[in-house]
Parts: C-alpha cells; sequence; structure tokens
C-alpha cells in the first residue's frame, strides 16, 4: 500500500457521492473504483493529453446535436418509424423547400463547399454516411461521379434523392446513371439545360420520381381517385376507361378518332412513329384503358405483329374495335395484315407487300 495525500474539494466529492454511498463512505474505495471505470478510456485514446482532446471532441459533438434539439431542427425519432416513412415516399419527389432547408442555395454555392456541407451534417446528425464527389475521372467531357457510402440504405437514398434534386436545379447537373451496391451509390452527372423553372430534370425524375405525377394529382382531387379505385377493385378491372369525346363518337354510332391518344403521349404525329416504338406504345394505351383483355406484340425487325384478345362476341362490336385500332397504323402508314378469330384480333407487319385485308 502506498498512502499520498489527496486534496479534493466539495464539488469533486459531490461528484463522487454515488461511489461514496456505494462504498458506505470508504473514500479510498470510491477513488480506486472511479480509477477502474477511467482506465478502458485511457488505454483507448492513448496518452492523458490525447484523451483531453478527444473527450473535448466528444463533448463538444454532444452539445452541437442538444443545440439541433432545443432549436427544433431536429426531432428524436424511433430508426423503424423513420425508415417506415422514408420508404412509403419513394417515388415522390421531394419538395425544393424542403431540400432548401437542408442544403441552403445561397451558402452552398461550389461542388466543394456541398461535399463539405454533406459530410459535416450527416457526421452531425450521425448519419454514418461518407459523401465524396462530385469528380471527373475520365475525358474533361465525361460524366462527373459523386459516391456516397455507408450508413443505412434507406437514408442513404434519402440523402442522394436531396442532393441530385439540388444539383439539378441550382448547378445544372442531372442524373445520366446509378450504380448501386451493398453498401455504397455511385451517382454519375451529365451538364443539362432546365427549359421551365419549376420542371424536374428528366434524371432526376426516371430514378427518383416513378410516382411523382401519381401522387400529385391524389393530392390534388383525392376523393375522385380514391373513388375510382374502389370502382375498379369491386368490378375486378372489368372497366373501361374512356373520355368523353370518344363515348359521344360511340353513343352516336360513328367511329371515333383515337389517333390523337397517341400523339399525346408521344408528343409527335403518328408519321414520325417508328412501327419499333408504336407497337409498345399501342400495348400501353389499350390495355391501360381496360378495352381489351390483353395485347401481345412482337418488335423484331422484319417479325412484327400485335395480337389482340377480348371477351366480346358481338360482332358488330368486333368490327367496331378493328376499324378504331386500324385507324391508328393507317394514320401512321404502317401496312399490316389483319385476321380476326373468335376472341382474338392479329395485325401482323412481317411482309413488305400486305396490304390491309381482313379474313375469318
Amino acid at each position: 500500500m502506498i498512502r499520498k495525500n489527496v486534496s479534493l474539494d466539495e464539488t469533486h466529492l459531490q461528484k463522487l457521492q454515488p461511489l461514496l454511498e456505494k462504498h458506505k463512505g470508504n473514500l479510498s474505495a470510491a477513488i480506486r473504483e472511479a480509477i477502474d471505470l477511467v482506465s478502458p478510456d485511457l488505454e483507448n485514446y492513448g496518452t492523458p493529453e490525447e484523451t483531453d482532446k478527444k473527450l473535448i471532441k466528444e463533448r463538444k459533438s454532444q452539445a452541437a446535436k442538444e443545440e439541433l434539439f432545443r432549436s427544433e431542427e431536429s426531432v428524436t425519432m424511433n430508426q423503424q418509424m423513420m425508415k417506415w416513412l422514408v420508404r412509403n415516399c419513394a417515388g415522390k419527389l421531394m419538395d425544393e423547400d424542403v431540400i432548401h432547408g437542408f442544403i441552403n442555395p445561397y451558402i452552398i454555392t461550389t461542388l466543394p463547399e456541398l461535399e463539405e456541407h454533406l459530410n459535416r451534417s450527416s457526421k452531425k446528425m450521425d448519419w454514418k454516411i461518407e459523401v465524396s464527389g462530385p469528380r471527373r475521372e475520365d475525358a474533361e467531357n465525361g460524366p462527373a461521379i459523386m459516391d456516397f457510402t455507408g450508413g443505412d440504405r434507406d437514408f442513404r437514398e434519402f440523402l442522394l434523392e436531396a442532393v441530385c434534386i439540388f444539383l439539378s436545379r441550382w448547378m445544372n447537373l442531372d442524373v445520366e446513371a446509378l450504380h448501386r451496391k451493398s453498401n455504397s451509390v455511385t451517382v454519375y452527372l451529365q451538364p443539362f439545360l432546365r427549359q421551365e423553372p419549376e420542371e424536374a430534370a428528366t434524371g432526376v425524375r426516371k430514378h427518383f420520381g416513378s410516382r411523382d405525377f401519381f401522387y400529385r394529382e391524389l393530392e390534388k382531387r383525392p376523393q375522385f381517385w380514391i373513388t375510382l379505385a374502389e370502382l375498379y377493385a369491386k368490378f375486378n378491372y372489368r372497366r373501361v376507361n374512356l373520355d368523353k369525346d370518344l363515348f359521344k363518337a360511340l353513343i352516336a354510332g360513328e367511329v371515333p378518332d383515337i389517333t390523337k391518344y397517341f400523339e399525346i403521349k408521344a408528343d409527335r404525329s403518328l408519321r414520325e412513329i417508328p412501327l419499333s416504338e408504336l407497337l409498345p406504345l399501342f400495348k400501353y394505351l389499350v390495355t391501360t384503358s381496360q378495352l381489351v383483355n390483353d395485347v401481345e406484340i412482337c418488335t423484331e425487325k422484319g417479325k412484327e405483329y400485335i395480337k389482340i384478345r377480348h371477351d366480346y362476341s358481338d360482332e358488330r362490336v368486333i368490327e367496331k374495335m378493328i376499324q378504331l385500332f386500324s385507324s391508328v397504323f393507317e394514320a401512321g402508314w404502317h401496312k399490316f395484315n389483319l385476321s380476326s378469330v373468335s376472341e382474338l384480333i392479329i395485325f401482323n407487319f412481317s411482309s413488305s407487300d400486305i396490304s390491309n385485308e381482313k379474313t375469318d
């Protein structure tokens, strides 16, 4: 035993009070336990000076987190709840004012500033995500590359979307491609010119906004879409979706012109749409309208065809449908052979010298 005189003031004794109570007032035992508690930190941090520096740094970090909560900039939320929110917002683009609350475009004006801000924010919020870039690895005009590494997958995707929307809005960079790995995402960025101030970049909408239009329309007219969904579900989707002009023409006994729907969707004239693009567009629009049961297509060069399956038995209805569908290909100047057997209509485009003939 080595006996030493130790000078302690009242403040230190108060801090030792829990240990003193544990050891029934034995000050030596309390001090020995305090040393045992501190010693693992000394082993981890190194010298006492290094320990002091790292403890001060940790206290500052903790103080910064507490300030976030005091200022109501951040809140504590169960991680499972947060992940549920992030996953169920997938496909809807974040509003720009939300992104600006995280990345202020008047403070962050350069790419190095953005990288530094993201890493600082990730560390402050304990997301454990490291961001590097954007940088160029290949040719000077090649895509800029940005990496998001570590952290939770859902939080990583959430941060990635916010950054890509910010880059498209303020730095004229759009998403060319994404490469996802188990613990990281690499995004390839290319310059683009925004046409409309409120318009989302094409790549951003493709990779992050697949359901954005649906969500926006649902928010505008929720009762309409809820009622429509209920009706489709109750009738097992055996409903036909028609606009008023087409409905009025059918009621009047006329053959309506449906070519405009294809041109609106493709944003160009039917004569400008090659057959290889028109066939998938035809399948998309006709199956979505619920006019028929199924559409099978082949777009291979020289073997193009469409097989339309339906459940109509009235010859007059089938004849009207054939006229409707034929008008689309005739307007696009695509020659075809036509055959109709029972509940199947076939448009065959494979021959170069075919004429528009119907066989039963």
